[in-house]
């Protein structure tokens, strides 16, 4: 016996016939779109896990299914994980359900891991198919399962991001196909939007701004966009620039400390963290304020799709130099792993070396051939099945929660497949990707500015150091260096979670070094259920 429970509908709804239960919108590899009740055709016929698997490896969108053959039972999730299914195993029967909470409750499953809170405390968030509540697992980026009789009969994953070896080709050329490939993903975009209202989180970096040329460029009328912060950063009037240059609708919301105050206290925020974070990652909480904002002073249309930058840069490379140092060994990623991932809260030597022992399992069940690919592709694949699915796209299910769909156009896969063999001579300082930005792109919409946030050579060291000589400043100049470089206003809003915290008698040290150590605090002790009020 089984059972899946397939509930949330905020969003993007599930679609089903007698077997098949999908969500999510995708082009197959003939370019034709699927979306709603069209998407249970795509699984129609598949007779056993073979062709399931087959059929998976053809889709380039966003995306989670299940399909019951049998005795058997299909499951599968794209490399954004979404929209995550989580399972459990109770009395030999399989309960699946894409929410967490209703497994929590169904089945008295309240005990919260040891293990999986000191990796939750050291980076914000679990790590696998792991989650903070014991014998509750997920469904992980680009993975599908075959149970079988209420067992896993067969596990894998269909996509990675390591690549045996670098595109040599030349520069120019490389120039050409990232030209060619941003075309195509953004063509596959504008189909996917039907016209809709477009809103675009605006901030004054490239990712995001491409996003606007790119819909002006084919005069793509229904746009708006917003920005959000503490008034007079260069964020603000390099998005503003962007949005009056393009000729779109732009919203400013000032996070002052009136709109931020008491947030903790409601229960939309406690529904939002419960919705977002899952029992596997901390609260993103950059965007709640402004959607919410957006959302009930009626500034958006209900159909309204969402399209953030995430994760734009990270194609580009910004993780080399900065994270990821030159003739990087197979042996030592998960070293590099732990030290740059693992770093935000202090936890015992001891379970340092469990986390490391986790890391090196994953590393092989992503890829048991892992030591024969690209160092690099290697670090940044698991960083993409880790981190950045549960912290960066995790972060999109905040305009799911207010009712909105959303899309991923970086993540298109024609643009994964191409900048994941872009070699690092290419991908230091973002050469290539800023490149065809800036000089092809932006140049002919006249959005380069003067005064750009993209860090140089001289910042991408000085961070460095800064992160080291960090372990001996004194806290006055750490809390210093906290609030000259926050233009979130992050402050007020971790000042309520630390009053949060205190109210409910548990202790905390306020010694903090960056703002996501409070974050991170707050939400396992909202897990363990100690945040009573």
């Amino acid at each position: 016996m089984h059972t899946s429970i397939l509930k949330n509908n905020k969003g993007f709804q599930w679609y089903s016939n007698q077997n098949i239960c999908i969500k999510g919108s995708f082009f197959d590899s003939k370019n034709n779109y699927y979306e709603k009740e069209k998407l249970v055709s795509f699984f129609i016929n598949i007779e056993n896990s073979e062709q399931f698997i087959k059929r998976i490896k053809n889709i380039n969108g966003i995306f989670t299914v299940l399909i019951k053959l049998n005795h058997q039972i299909f499951i599968a999730s794209d490399t954004t994980r979404i929209f995550p299914l989580f399972y459990t195993f109770k009395n030999t029967e399989l309960n699946i359900c894409d929410d967490i909470e209703y497994l929590k409750e169904k089945f008295n499953l309240k005990e919260v891991d040891e293990k999986s809170s000191n990796e939750f405390l050291s980076s914000g968030f679990t790590t696998g198919n792991k989650t903070l509540l014991k014998n509750i697992y997920t469904l992980q980026s680009n993975e599908y399962i075959i149970f079988e009789n209420n067992r896993i009969n067969k596990k894998g994953f269909f996509f990675s991001y390591a690549t045996k070896k670098f595109n040599n080709s030349e520069y120019y050329e490389l120039r050409k196909l990232a030209i060619e490939a941003f075309e195509n993903a953004f063509n596959r975009l504008i189909v996917s939007l039907n016209s809709r209202t477009v809103v675009i989180p605006l901030s004054g970096g490239y990712d995001s701004r491409l996003i606007a040329l790119m819909l002006r460029k084919h005069n793509y009328k229904n746009v708006i966009c917003y920005t959000y912060g503490k008034k007079n950063n260069i964020e603000i009037e390099n998005s503003k620039k962007v949005a009056e240059t393009l000729n779109f609708k732009w919203v400013f919301i000032e996070y002052t400390n009136q709109l931020l105050e008491n947030y903790i206290k409601s229960e939309k925020f406690k529904e939002f963290a419960h919705y977002t974070c899952k029992y596997i990652s901390m609260p993103s909480l950059q965007d709640f304020f402004a959607v919410k904002y957006l959302s009930e002073n009626n500034l958006i249309p209900d159909d309204s799709i969402f399209i953030p930058g995430h994760s734009g840069d990270l194609l580009g490379g910004s993780q080399f130099l900065k994270v990821i140092p030159e003739n990087l060994k197979s042996f030592e990623i998960s070293n590099l792993v732990l030290k740059e991932k693992f770093n935000h809260n202090k936890i015992s030597h001891k379970s340092k070396k469990a986390i490391k022992k986790s890391i090196e399992q994953l590393l092989l069940e992503f890829d048991n051939n892992y030591f024969n690919k690209e160092p690099s592709s290697v670090f940044e694949d698991f960083d993409i099945k880790e981190k950045i699915t549960k912290i960066i796209f995790k972060a999109s299910g905040g305009y799911t929660f207010f009712g909105y769909e959303h899309r991923f156009p970086y993540w298109d896969k024609e643009l994964l497949l191409f900048f994941k063999d872009v070699p690092p001579k290419y991908k230091k300082m973002k050469l290539l990707y800023d490149d065809v930005l800036k000089n092809y792109y932006f140049n002919l919409y006249k959005i380069n500015f003067e005064n750009e946030i993209q860090p140089t050579y001289f910042k991408i060291y000085l961070q460095k150091i800064k992160k080291i000589i960090k372990l001996i400043f004194p806290k006055t100049l750490i809390k210093y260096f906290l609030r000259k470089n926050d233009w979130l206003n992050s402050q007020a809003i971790t000042n309520e979670m630390i009053k949060s915290i205190k109210e409910n008698g548990i202790h905390y040290n306020t010694n903090i070094k960056s703002y996501n150590e409070v974050n991170i605090h707050w939400y396992l002790n909202f897990a363990k259920n100690f945040i009573k009020k």
